[in-house]
């Protein structure tokens, strides 16, 4: 026969087992909940690191257009490095590994070149600037760092590339000649295909039947950088991205353009017998030997996205 002492005893005994049961339990839960949500390395996890991911994509670049004749120009011609642009979209990849995966990306890219130009002959001042828009689609591969160690880090870095092809989806290509005063004295314009040219105020516009750049373009991209997950289904990567195109954005087979009021066509080609971009041969360019030879013109930029 026990006491209501034992008994109390007893009773005591048997809250602080529970107590320290349900604290282990929830101990335990803390720790398997903290371990499903931070672990990466397991396939199930719907964490972005293995299967298929999806995001958007954006940034800022310097654009240019790369073309032997006009880097190596006088003072009549020259590209400007700087001349910001942007592009924006959306990404998908597949991570076959938590270290290596493929994808593409779909986006509206914002392309060009900046010019400026000095004839010391006449003291003609030039300013000129070439846009192009398009719809790219890199495919890529991807790599990024990776501890199995540590499989939970939020910080790795991350390199990326791959071939691209892109379709134009319009252009503009104007320039204004200015005295040494700074008074305008003629100006070019090239949108789609409308061909204006003239003194300013008085110009001539025309008709092309054709575009004097090229509808595709193909080349390469090249992006490293590093990347943070925020949250367990959320990582923001940035990138310093250069995209090289190896092909002639320059269309430089003869066209025909037809002037307002006139009823026949005339032979129009827009880069021959140029010195460079904007420029042609004059007397003292032929005296020295130097011909009409225009080599390609390529898309190059360099930014972070």
């Amino acid at each position: 026969m026990t006491s209501p002492i034992s008994d109390g005893i007893k009773i005591a005994k048997s809250k602080t087992m529970v107590k320290k049961y349900l604290l282990s339990f929830l101990l335990a839960l803390t720790c398997s909940t903290t371990f499903a949500q931070y672990e990466f390395s397991n396939r199930n996890s719907d964490a972005p690191v293995l299967g298929l991911n999806w995001g958007f994509v954006g940034g800022g670049f310097t654009a240019m257009l790369n073309n032997r004749d006009d880097l190596n120009a006088d003072e009549r011609l020259n590209p400007q490095f700087m001349n910001f642009n942007w592009a924006a979209g959306a990404e998908c990849m597949y991570w076959f590994q938590p270290y290596f995966g493929f994808g593409g990306q779909l986006m509206y890219w914002n392309a060009g070149a900046k010019y400026t130009g000095l004839d010391t002959l006449t003291q003609v001042k030039f300013s000129a600037q070439t846009k192009m828009t398009y719809i790219k689609l890199p495919l890529m591969f991807y790599f990024k760092s990776y501890n199995r160690y540590y499989p939970n880090r939020r910080t790795r870095f991350n390199v990326c590339f791959g071939p691209y092809i892109a379709l134009m989806t319009g252009f503009s290509d104007n320039g204004t000649y200015k005295d040494s005063l700074g008074q305008e004295l003629s100006k070019i314009s090239v949108s789609g295909d409308v061909f204006e040219s003239g003194a300013t105020g008085a110009m001539t516009k025309g008709k092309l039947n054709g575009n004097i750049l090229n509808p595709f373009d193909i080349g390469f991209v090249f992006g490293i950088g590093g990347e943070i997950r925020l949250w367990k289904r959320t990582v923001v990567a940035l990138n310093i991205r250069t995209d090289v195109g190896i092909t002639n954005v320059e269309n430089t087979k003869g066209l025909k353009l037809k002037y307002e009021g006139q009823a026949t066509d005339i032979d129009f080609n827009y880069w021959k017998d140029l010195y460079a971009k904007y420029n042609s041969l004059n007397a003292a360019d032929k005296a020295a030997g130097i011909e009409s030879n225009r080599r390609a013109t390529k898309n190059f930029s360099v930014g972070a996205f």
